[in-house]
């Protein structure tokens, strides 16, 4: 049992990498809204086979992680939000939502399966940080390749994708969330001290390379902010001067690409995301305490006539907002907020650990111009980062 486990870990993380490209078409449910991916399988495998060792064949005393308390509160609170608006909804339709909330509670489950096992395997503990950086480094190639082979994505607009044009979009088809990733890497690789191992400067610079294609401004941001934590945590002004000064002359020598999305100066996106976070604030004025159920927004906003196309069950954004603070507050109110704030809280650790704080930091910056917090390859590299590094 535990080697079947074992393996199913190490097959999510070879899928990992591969982002979008696992998705799993369910038209035969005539649920286009649905979005399933072979990782989402993997890992409900994994945790339901760790959850049914753990308890019924190794019955022996199991801790609790730090973080036990506010997942759990959180996960009621969900509940909660879907039940109290629930006459609000089809039974489909909350049907629907609970599955999003069953993705985020098995993506947690992530968190308390490799606390259990970093004990009981010490090369887990040993070389975790191996496995991601290998894995930051496939997102950042892959989305090398793209870029150079196939850098215009106008045919991926049938499928509801954003129709990028010469950015670094990666397996995850979309530059910011590929963006976050690359980030995290570069924050991890940086951590675990370079040192003069020439080829890991190398890796290091094809991941910023990547991560400078995507032209996601947000994404700089990111790392921007997350780099300098870090270098206040090392006490480095010579670090925080490197990537400043990186940044400031990638911004003058990254060459300008055909159209709006690769122009760094660009102001659509902005005027989108205000008109975004208006529908949003109107939503939470409309259900404070609890929101409109976690995740029923895509029906929500259709409602209130939000979503116009035709192809509201399948646009990408519906069942988002481009900004991780105001969906948890417009799906689960103040009282899902305030838990989900503690639990960031306490993810931080009292700022104890330079990996952890600057690796949330970036994303939660990252998180105010996209749904960062609740992308699921994103909350496993967290999951996964806070159960090896912050116990």
């Amino acid at each position: 049992m535990e080697k079947i486990i074992i393996s199913l870990f190490f097959i999510f993380l070879v899928l990992f990498p591969f982002g979008q490209l696992t998705k799993i078409p369910l038209a035969f449910l005539n649920s286009p809204e649905i979005h399933l991916y072979l990782t989402d399988i993997i890992l409900f495998l994994l945790v339901l086979g760790w959850g049914i060792w753990r308890f019924f064949i190794n019955k022996r005393k199991y801790q609790l992680p730090p973080l036990t308390k506010p997942i759990f509160i959180f996960i009621l609170i969900g509940g909660l939000s879907l039940a109290f608006n629930s006459p609000l909804f089809t039974g489909r339709e909350v049907g629907v939502g609970f599955l999003y909330l069953l993705r985020w509670i098995f993506y947690a489950g992530l968190y308390f399966f490799l606390f259990d096992f970093k004990k009981k395997l010490s090369w887990l503990r040993k070389d975790w940080s191996c496995f991601l950086i290998i894995i930051g480094s496939m997102v950042g190639i892959l989305a090398l390749v793209q870029h150079f082979l196939w850098p215009n994505l106008k045919a991926l607009e049938v499928l509801q994708y954003d129709p990028h044009f010469y950015r670094a979009v990666g397996t995850f088809l979309d530059p910011g969330f590929t963006g976050i990733i690359l980030v995290l890497t570069l924050i991890l690789m940086s951590v675990k001290n370079l040192g003069k191992n020439w080829w890991l400067w190398g890796v290091w610079g094809i991941v910023y390379i990547a991560l400078t294609l995507t032209y996601s401004r947000a994404s700089w941001l990111a790392f921007f902010v997350g780099m300098s934590v870090l270098s206040f945590y090392k006490k480095s002004w010579k670090l925080f001067l490197f990537i400043a000064g990186l940044l400031v002359l990638t911004w003058f020598l990254i060459p300008q690409p055909v159209g709006e999305g690769g122009k760094l100066t660009r102001t659509y996106t902005i005027q989108s995301r205000f008109e975004n976070y208006q529908q949003a604030v109107k939503i939470i004025k409309e259900r404070p305490i609890l929101g409109v159920g976690f995740n029923n927004l895509r029906y929500y906003q259709k409602k209130q006539g939000f979503l116009t196309e035709e192809n509201w069950q399948t646009n990408q954004a519906g069942a988002g907002l481009d900004n991780s603070w105001l969906f948890v507050l417009a799906t689960t109110g103040i009282l899902g907020f305030v838990s989900y704030l503690w639990l960031d809280w306490k993810a931080l650790g009292r700022f104890k650990n330079i990996l952890v704080v600057s690796s949330l930091i970036a994303v939660f910056i990252h998180s105010f111009f996209l749904n960062s917090l609740f992308y699921p390859w994103v909350m496993a590299w967290l999951w996964l980062l806070l159960a090896m590094e912050n116990s």
